[in-house]
């Protein structure tokens, strides 16, 4: 069977005349960029190359192999990325109004679909790991008690990994929600390589019903591609077609669609020697962070995540490294990476920063790393008092649901105001994209301090309404 790139090369050479879209017209004369953009192989849905939205030649094959590669029952590409899943899975599995399960650190897209839907979300807070001040992994029991409080939910949704890497037992989770007859959604964008030769079991083979990856994340795939796994019949294959075609555009790019086929021909053909070596370059790292003396790795060096009580797995591909106990925050080490040694990481929180590897590093990009963190280590100082992890560790009081919160009367205050008041506007860091506060929440000063805390050590703070983090709005 030949590739989808294979056959938009083939198609390229019959030279037939485009009278239909795109504006360029595969004419890479008509401006420099788009030679560099391979605009002569981006087409539409013409004759041969079937319809994403109804797919039954080519796209339908590739999917079937995809669905083969990760032994899901059904596969469907997605080009708008994990975001469009989410949210296509969502409104396949509830009804508007319907009650909830969802873990309070999923991703914004999970929260746009609790306010579209206007869904009724009951939260499961995970416990703190007090080492790295991060959230550990969600627990059965804790979705036990969730599930015999909240008997009329429909849905559980789980982020697992986490954008650190942190696994949750999503066997055992699934058990407990399949004997209430709920279905399981687990967002595992950052985690398309589990199950993989020697990386943990991921969310497909531990049971889950609708499993979200973000291909681009860790597997050689284009910005954008992504992945949605239908695993079961609690959710019916056609109604998560029928939202995909929603929440999907009607003009997928092909050239995004060559790059999810061509990443699960890659993985078939080299899979085993590319991670390999993937595998092998972390382990050198992992030698390289038992050196470090002030700075630490989570999983790495001398940090066995068998210690972390409250982690049931852990993604090793995530490279998690603490500042807590130095002199240094999580942005400023990620700066001076940036400045002194041209590595750009994936976050930089207060306390900690994200070196996201994947199957396309080389081994000397990850010894780089390795090498610069050594160095950075050698330069900072041990400093004995650590300050609070600026992470949610109590539930909010949601005094409205945040589909109304966002239509009632806002007035906007300072935020050393706020405490006590109700938010009419979600505030989140990004990276990672999980709301600190949400619309109809009631702010504490939990919340207030956490900002302030971000805000002092340079980290990214987004609004539904401007950039302002010195200010809020609130319901009168």
């Amino acid at each position: 069977m030949q590739s989808i790139l294979e056959k938009l090369k083939r198609y390229q050479k019959l030279n037939f005349t485009p009278m239909h879209m795109p504006g360029h017209k595969r004419n890479i004369d008509c401006g420099d960029y788009l030679g560099e953009l391979c605009a002569s192989l981006d087409i539409t849905e013409i004759d041969g190359f079937d319809n994403l939205h109804k797919p039954q030649g080519i796209l339908a094959e590739s999917m079937k192999k995809a669905s083969e590669l990760w032994e899901s029952h059904e596969s469907f590409f997605l080009v708008g990325g994990s975001t469009c899943g989410i949210l296509a899975s969502i409104r396949s599995a509830v009804c508007n109004g319907d009650e909830i399960i969802v873990a309070r650190n999923c991703h914004k897209s999970v929260y746009n679909a609790i306010e579209l839907l206007e869904l009724n979300a009951h939260f499961v807070l995970p416990t703190i790991d007090e080492d790295f001040g991060i959230y550990g992994s969600i627990a059965p029991e804790q979705i036990n008690f969730a599930l015999k409080k909240f008997p009329n939910s429909k849905l559980v949704i789980l982020t697992s990994p986490t954008y650190e890497g942190i696994i949750s037992d999503i066997k055992g989770i699934c058990k407990i929600a399949h004997n209430y007859g709920i279905p399981v959604l687990v967002d595992e964008a950052h985690g398309a390589h589990l199950s993989f030769y020697n990386f943990p079991k991921g969310a497909i083979k531990s049971g889950a019903d609708i499993v979200v990856q973000s291909l681009h994340k860790t597997l050689p795939s284009l910005t954008q591609t992504a992945i949605a796994h239908l695993n079961s019949d609690l959710i019916s294959c056609d109604s998560l077609a029928n939202e995909l075609s929603i929440f999907q555009t009607s003009s997928p790019s092909y050239l995004l669609l060559a790059s999810i086929d061509g990443c699960v021909n890659l993985i078939k053909k080299q899979g085993e020697i590319l991670f390999n070596q993937w595998e092998m370059a972390l382990n050198l790292f992992c030698e390289t962070a038992k050196e470090l003396k002030n700075l630490s790795v989570l999983g790495y060096g001398f940090d066995n995540i068998k210690n972390h009580k409250c982690i049931f797995d852990f993604d090793n591909s995530k490279i998690v490294i603490s500042t807590i106990n130095t002199n240094l925050s999580g942005t400023s080490v990620a700066k001076m990476l940036r400045e002194n040694y041209k590595i750009e990481v994936e976050m930089a929180s207060a306390q900690y920063l994200i070196a996201m590897t994947g199957l396309g590093d080389k081994p000397e990009n990850i010894l780089k790393l390795a090498s610069a963190v050594l160095e950075i280590d050698k330069r900072c100082e041990h400093k004995k008092v650590k300050g609070p992890s600026p992470i949610i560790s109590t539930l909010p009081k949601i005094n409205y649901k945040a589909s109304k919160a966002l239509k009632l009367p806002n007035q906007n205050i300072s935020i050393d105001k706020a405490c006590n008041k109700t938010s009419a506007e979600y505030v989140w860091a990004y990276p990672p994209g999980i709301p600190i506060i949400v619309p109809g929440e009631k702010i504490n000063q939990e919340i207030i301090n956490d900002l302030q805390t971000l805000k002092n050590c340079g980290v990214d703070i987004f609004k539904t309404n401007g950039y302002d983090v010195n200010s809020i709005k609130i319901l009168l």
